[in-house]
C-alpha cells in the first residue's frame, strides 16, 4: 500500500509536471524557459517506454540546436500545432483539440469539449476565459490535472480519505476519457510534420507521465478500498499513517 506520505510526494510532483507540460503545449517557449530546459537533466531509465524515448529525444535536442533556439522552436510549434504553413487537404494537423481527434467531422467544439468543460465545473476548475482558447486544448486537459494533483496533495496531508477518493476517482475517469484516449493519436499527426525531435520528445513524456499516473492512481485507490474494509479500525490502516 502507498503511505500517505508518499502520496502527497507523487501529488506534489505530478502538479509540477502536469502545469510544466501544460505551458509547453500552450504556446511557444521565451529564453529562460529554453535556458532551463537545456541545463535540464532528464533521466535515463524510468521504466516507462514513453517516458525513456521522450526524454531521449528532448536531449537529443538540445545536443544539436541551433543557436537562435528559440526562433527554430517557435517555427516548430507553429508548424506543428498551428498548421502554420501546412496546406493538406486530405489528412488531419495537429492542431492540439481533443475534438479534432475524436469527432466524426474532425472539427473543433464538438462533444468532448462539451463534456470537459462539464467537468471543469463540477470540479471548480475554470480555464481563463481571455486564452480565447476551446476547453479541450490539451494545454488546459493537462493543467486540469495539474489542479486536481495539488488538491488530492493537501487532501492527503489533511487526512480527507473521502475527498481524496473522490479526487483520484475523477483524475482517473479523466486521464482515460479525455487523454490517453487521444493523445497517441496526437503524436502520430504530430510526426507527420515535424522536423525536430522537441516536441514529439514532449508528447511521449506526456503519454509517459499519464501511464504512470494512471499505475499510482489506481493503486491508490486500492489502498483506499482497503482502509474502507477495516473501517480505519487499525492503526496501520489509517490515511494519516
Amino acid at each position: 500500500m502507498i503511505s500517505n506520505d508518499e502520496l502527497v510526494e507523487f501529488f506534489d510532483a505530478s502538479a509540477t509536471t502536469y502545469r510544466f507540460l501544460s505551458q509547453v503545449m500552450f504556446k511557444e517557449l521565451n529564453e529562460e524557459a529554453i535556458a532551463a530546459l537545456s541545463a535540464q537533466e532528464w533521466p535515463e531509465d524510468t521504466g516507462n517506454a514513453n517516458l525513456d524515448s521522450g526524454y531521449a529525444l528532448m536531449r537529443r535536442y538540445f545536443a544539436f540546436a541551433a543557436h537562435d533556439a528559440r526562433t527554430q522552436l517557435a517555427c516548430e510549434y507553429a508548424r506543428v500545432f498551428l498548421a502554420a504553413g501546412v496546406y493538406t487537404k486530405n489528412r488531419r494537423t495537429a492542431v492540439p483539440y481533443e475534438s479534432v481527434f475524436t469527432s466524426e467531422e474532425h472539427i473543433v467544439m464538438q462533444d468532448s469539449r462539451d463534456d470537459v468543460l462539464a467537468r471543469y465545473l463540477e470540479d471548480g476548475f475554470q480555464v481563463n476565459p481571455e486564452l480565447h482558447e476551446p476547453e479541450d486544448h490539451v494545454a488546459f486537459e493537462l493543467e486540469y490535472i495539474s489542479t486536481m494533483s495539488e488538491r488530492a496533495a493537501k487532501l492527503a496531508s489533511e487526512g480527507d480519505a473521502a475527498g481524496l477518493r473522490r479526487n483520484v476517482e475523477r483524475q482517473i475517469e479523466f486521464i482515460d476519457k479525455h487523454l490517453l484516449n487521444w493523445i497517441g493519436d496526437l503524436r502520430e499527426t504530430a510526426a507527420k510534420f515535424a522536423k525536430l525531435t522537441f516536441y514529439m520528445g514532449v508528447l511521449l513524456v506526456i503519454e509517459g507521465s499519464l501511464e504512470e499516473s494512471r499505475t499510482v492512481l489506481d493503486e491508490a485507490l486500492d489502498g483506499m478500498g482497503d482502509i474502507e474494509a477495516c473501517n480505519g479500525a487499525c492503526s496501520a490502516c489509517a490515511l494519516a499513517c
